[in-house]
């Protein structure tokens, strides 16, 4: 998903703490599930059609909110799954 200008929520930012696996130990098998975790074909899409529409300063008020879930969630992902590949490299 491409860079945007949007503000992660504060929830998204509480979640990251929540779910700081890292300093818990992560487990092989769940440092797998982590990594194979990803938006299906049909949100991928949507989100790129909603970033196009950004590019171009289309975008409606609940697309705006929508893309900005879009991005909250991948950046989350994102995060899970930098600590799972942590995880995995140090043997957990």
């Amino acid at each position: 998903m491409a860079q945007s200008s949007l503000r992660p929520a504060a929830h998204a930012d509480l979640l990251r703490k929540v779910f700081d696996l890292s300093g818990r130990g992560l487990s092989r098998p769940l440092a797998e599930s982590i990594l194979s975790l990803d938006f299906p074909d049909s949100d991928a899409t949507r989100a790129a059609e909603l970033n196009a529409k950004a590019n171009e300063g289309q975008l409606t008020e609940p697309e705006r909110d929508e893309l900005e879930a879009y991005a909250n969630v991948a950046d989350l992902l994102a995060y899970w799954q930098l600590k799972a590949r942590q995880a995995l490299q140090r043997g957990q």
